[in-house]
């Protein structure tokens, strides 16, 4: 199959860096020569076809035998990837990242002696979430979950799953929490009145 351009690829061998099973995008062709921007390295190397193969993006994932890790975009087997939950329609759903990049992601687990401390302080009845001050019944229309410093394994407060979830997807990374503040502060600033970065 001749590549073209906007037709996905996968590294068959090392390319300048660039690890076997990468996943890039052509984004020219020239005499023989193809440049690929590969996603997981966010960089663009020039190569010829004995270096890639072409990649039909829409056969990975379920219910194929590979995938695309949203983490090192690299195509790797499905095994390579944990069961994460269960779909709306009862079917086992993996995890995005796989198992290699879930290590980085989930870093260092709740220390035993943290998870005690937070034991001993286990709401009960009405719980109010310390970011984002919704109350609730604890366990009837809220799930509660001990957070923890993912670099450390020390214990922070307990919050509700909701949150956990949304400090998990932002890395717990300040820079880019202050990134989606900016963001959504640009488009509030179209419909509400800012006035000293605070809404009036």
């Amino acid at each position: 199959m001749d590549i073209k351009i906007g037709d996905y690829v996968v590294a068959t061998r090392n390319i300048s860096n660039i690890q076997v099973r990468a996943v890039g995008l052509v984004k020219n062709v020239s005499a023989g020569e193809i440049t690929v921007l590969f996603i997981g390295a966010n960089k663009t190397v020039k190569t010829d076809d004995n270096h890639i193969a072409y990649l039909d993006i829409k056969k990975t994932g379920k219910p194929y035998d590979k995938k695309v890790c949203n983490m090192c975009h690299l195509l790797k087997d499905m095994k390579e990837f944990d069961i994460n939950q269960t779909d709306a329609k009862g079917r086992k759903t993996t995890r995005p990242s796989c198992k290699v990049c879930r290590v980085a992601i989930d870093g260092k687990p709740l220390k035993p002696e943290e998870n005690r401390r937070l034991n001993s302080m286990t709401p009960k009845d009405i719980f109010t979430c310390p970011i984002c001050k919704k109350t609730s019944i604890v366990g009837v229309t809220a799930n509660l979950v001990k957070d923890h410093d993912h670099a450390t394994g020390r214990g922070r407060e307990w919050i509700c799953d909701s949150c956990n979830t949304g400090l998990g997807r932002f890395k717990d990374d300040i820079g880019l929490l202050q990134r989606v503040i900016e963001y959504l502060k640009k488009y509030l600033k179209n419909t509400r009145i800012f006035k000293d970065s605070k809404l009036v």
